[in-house]
């Protein structure tokens, strides 16, 4: 019952790592009730293969293989071709896993404390450890093909992560160590099936963990999606309202003509200069003076200098020509606001207030450089990236997640620094 139990396990873990690593080349977000079927069927087909074919394993790698061919193609909706590349691929993988582990097991064990390699126990306990490192290579693979995945993991997350497969280590270190002579098949059998288990909860949890993830980035696309909506509508605004003042600076425009002709009339220069620069005080303050040569951008930033005007924020800017910029309206929408609406509220509890802005355009590295500086409070930031200095700190802070998630999207990269009172965010953004 034990040795059908541990085959089945053992034919099992490998099928689901065989659709691990498929999918690391394939994405999908989720598996379907067919999906499951498909796999279920691929197991068993694994099963009656391996007690059938026992003898015969060139026919069993075989069938296995096509197997594997066409359940990719119907899990993923892949080509004939990718699928039996990638497959093609896992198991030459797998057998060069096979290979190295059978070298460090010859090279390492003596014949005393492991004196048959080839025996049924020590075929079992490489195939486990060569289970171990494909879903080591499957991690690996994904942390390079899909950062913002796996690679979120805080250091809680990945000790949860790690556990399983080293107590399957740590167990089957035990099979190893103990002499051949010194054990019974018996409870060498129930040992080794509590290893095949972790090892099959680790697979489990890597499932669970993707799942974890990908449900994550959905948050963080609705957020995003949210944030973007909310500082379109604010331009909208603030849009409207300067056209209601255009309006109303436009109808009282023959007032002031009639005022300026009445004092010059009456020979009143020093009246009529000091009417004159007040009014072109007034109209100072609704002109748009950063001209950037995209439309969106210069909305952004126009809105925001004039708000950080408002409550006393100095604001230099350096901008180069941004026209023709090849990045997402809603994405450059989403980061300059939250950047500068961040900046504006931490700046704005600060005794200096001060925020400086430069974003550059490098063509022969085709870049995109944004880097925003801002006075702040020294416990605005915490080690979890959210940003925020207002006291219902569970329902904001989430610019700063926003930022990364835009940058990450334009295939970029976010440096964050707080020092001496300094917020400093360093956006590249390729173009």
């Amino acid at each position: 019952m034990i040795d059908q139990f541990i085959t089945f396990s053992l034919i099992a873990v490998n099928t689901l790592i065989n659709i691990l690593f498929l999918k690391c080349f394939f994405p999908k977000e989720r598996y379907s009730n067919k999906d499951i079927l498909y796999i279920c069927l691929l197991i068993m087909e694994g099963v009656i293969v391996s007690i059938s074919l026992r003898a015969f394993i060139i026919a069993k790698l075989i069938l296995n293989l096509l197997a594997g061919i066409i359940v990719t193609i119907f899990i993923f909706h892949v080509s004939w071709k990718r699928s039996i590349i990638y497959n093609l691929f896992f198991f030459g993988l797998s057998a060069s896993v096979e290979i190295v582990v059978l070298l460090v097991f010859q090279y390492v064990f003596s014949v005393n404390n492991y004196s048959e390699l080839n025996n049924e126990n020590g075929a079992a306990i490489m195939e486990i450890i060569c289970y171990l490192f494909m879903l080591l290579i499957i991690v690996i693979i994904n942390l390079v093909h899909n950062k913002n995945m796996v690679a979120r993991l805080d250091t809680k997350g990945w000790i949860a992560f790690v556990m399983y497969p080293v107590i399957t280590l740590g167990v089957i270190s035990l099979l190893i160590n103990i002499p051949q002579d010194q054990i019974s098949q018996k409870v060498f059998r129930i040992v080794f099936a509590f290893a095949v288990c972790m090892l099959f909860l680790s697979i489990m949890q890597f499932y669970l963990l993707e799942n974890i993830m990908q449900r994550e980035a959905e948050i963080y696309r609705k957020q995003a999606l949210i944030d973007q909506a909310e500082h379109v509508n604010q331009m909208y605004r603030s849009l409207s309202e300067e056209r209601e003042i255009q309006k109303a600076r436009t109808h009282d425009y023959l007032n002031h003509l009639n005022a300026l002709l009445v004092l010059a009339e009456q020979n009143k220069s020093a009246e009529e200069i000091s009417y004159l620069k007040e009014q072109i005080g007034l109209e100072s303050d609704c002109v748009d003076i950063i001209d950037t040569g995209d439309a969106v951008i210069n909305a952004v930033l126009n809105i925001k200098f004039r708000e950080a005007k408002k409550k006393g924020i100095t604001m230099p800017l350096m901008i180069d020509d941004l026209s023709n910029l090849r990045i997402n309206e809603s994405d450059i929408v989403t980061i300059l606001s939250n950047i500068l609406d961040n900046a504006i509220d931490a700046a704005e509890q600060c005794d200096t207030k001060k925020i400086v802005l430069q974003i550059s355009k490098n063509e022969q590295e085709r870049k995109l450089f944004i880097d925003s500086s801002n006075t702040c409070l020294a416990d605005s930031y915490n080690d979890k990236h959210r940003y925020t200095t207002k006291t219902d700190k569970d329902n904001h802070g989430y610019g700063i997640m926003n930022i990364k998630y835009a940058v990450e999207k334009n295939n970029g990269e976010c440096i964050i620094d707080t020092k001496d009172g300094i917020f400093r965010i360093i956006i590249t953004i390729p173009l």
